[in-house]
């Protein structure tokens, strides 16, 4: 009997060692990127608007008309842009913090979409009210040892691409984001819509030094001259290398589309770039239009409607195959 008890007392002994070691282990990993929400600093009053908020789209009364601002991608602190947080505040003191990936004015009405709140969010109403909106600052603190700098057009910013660096960082946690602009989680980046190659180079002295880059660039070049383009891209990439001589680059080949003038201009410029990155040990080339038609049905099941932009699937199959890459190059 005795000797039963003991036995069954060692059991209890290591169920609950064991226990604890996998709560120890489990709290290695909990270190999430976050924002600090317990120190959050107010920087400017927009006022009020006259609001409703439904189908996490906070839209605007048109007496308000046109509030976003003319430059989408700044850092300015005094108007509706990408890269501040915003505080919604209701008339019951109620407040909630939000970042916003997308504005459209139709028929003198703004609105904000593909929102993002910070922490919780506020039940949809349909009849409009008067809202307080202000700037402030979140800190978003990111656990990691390697930056990366993800530089390209919309492909790598709008709508779903949001989620690019989010599913980077997924299969990829040892990643921090850099860039002059921010997207809706947080993360760092140098994706601005609609940009071509020259576009991309008188910005070009916003990007940051980073370990790694990624560059998928050139599809809205695709009416302009080719060898302008190739020269671009190569000017931006020389740059990249002597901005961090140690930097590993990514070069994206364009993802295939459903419009064929623009595709065989994607392919011939790819071609051309990847002939001359072939003996540039810095520049990486990641083959993303290969893999992508890999799979037969990749029209349905990685693009979107616009038959350009990806789809969700398409943007995590994309950061996988970032994340992936960068942890190959890490360990060689």
């Amino acid at each position: 009997m005795r000797k039963a008890i003991k036995y069954i007392l060692f059991l209890i002994f290591i169920f609950v060692i064991s226990s604890g070691c996998n709560e120890n282990s489990h709290q290695t990993n909990v270190e999430k990127d976050h924002y600090n929400i317990n120190n959050i600093k107010p920087v400017f009053d927009l006022g009020n608007y006259t609001v409703k908020y439904k189908k996490n789209k906070i839209i605007f009364s048109k007496e308000h008309g046109n509030i976003s601002s003319p430059v989408q991608y700044n850092n300015l602190k005094n108007e509706f842009n990408f890269n501040s947080i915003y505080r919604f505040k209701d008339s019951l003191q109620n407040a909630y913090f939000f970042r916003f990936g997308w504005v459209s004015f139709k028929e003198n009405q703004s609105v904000l979409s593909n929102i993002e709140w910070i922490g919780k969010a506020p039940q949809e109403f349909e009849d409009f009210k008067k809202i307080n909106f202000k700037i402030v600052d979140i800190d978003f603190i990111q656990f990691g040892t390697t930056s990366l700098c993800t530089i390209g057009d919309s492909q790598t910013w709008w709508s779903n691409a949001q989620n690019l660096r989010k599913y980077i960082n997924d299969t990829n946690e040892n990643l921090i984001f850099v860039g002059s602009n921010t997207d809706i989680f947080g993360y760092g980046h140098e994706g601005e819509g609609g940009n071509n190659s020259s576009e991309l180079l008188n910005r070009i002295d916003n990007i940051p030094s980073a370990d790694f880059y990624t560059l998928l660039l050139g599809t809205n070049d695709w009416k302009n001259n080719i060898e302008t383009t190739f020269i671009n891209i190569t000017k931006i990439t020389e740059h990249l290398t002597l901005l961090n001589p140690k930097a590993k680059i990514l070069y994206l080949t364009p993802i295939p589309t459903t419009n064929k003038k623009r595709d065989l201009f994607n392919i011939d410029l790819s071609k051309k770039l990847i002939e001359k990155f072939k003996e540039n040990k810095q520049i990486i080339v990641l083959d993303l239009r290969k893999k992508i038609l890999d799979n037969e049905n990749w029209e349905k099941d990685y693009l979107s409607h616009d038959g350009l932009h990806q789809n969700k699937d398409g943007v995590e199959f994309t950061a996988k195959s970032i994340g992936n890459k960068i942890i190959e190059l890490n360990r060689n």
